[in-house]
């Protein structure tokens, strides 16, 4: 089958890191919102509507998710009228999966 806009790839690495439902389904919604991209930038209200979950549990796995070293979450700020810092949606870097893990956690370079 040949990938569309329709549809995205994930690493197959994805299943061994026990992700809950919500965390996959968080994950996979911002690997789709990426594309060809390696970062997007939905807001917290936006995922949590299409992965059918709460806005704090959405928060909760993008906090894990970011852990985990699959995602790296980045606050992005704009100036407002009065001049000072307003922070806007994050940005969410989609990183290569770690393959190797150590005491059960990810890690992302080879143990000797």
């Amino acid at each position: 089958m040949k990938l569309t806009r329709d549809y995205f790839k994930a690493s197959n690495l994805t299943f061994r890191y026990g992700l809950t439902p919500i965390q996959l389904s968080v994950y996979c919604y911002l690997v789709s919102c990426a594309g060809s991209a390696d970062y997007c930038f939905p807001s917290v209200k936006t995922i949590a509507l299409y992965c059918n979950c709460s806005e704090s549990s959405a928060r909760k796995a993008v906090r894990r998710l970011d852990e985990l070293g699959l995602i790296r979450c980045e606050a992005q700020y704009r100036e407002n009228r009065y001049g000072a810092a307003e922070q806007t949606s994050n940005r969410y870097y989609i990183l290569p999966p770690p393959r190797y893990f150590h005491n059960g956690e990810p890690v992302h370079e080879e143990l000797p």
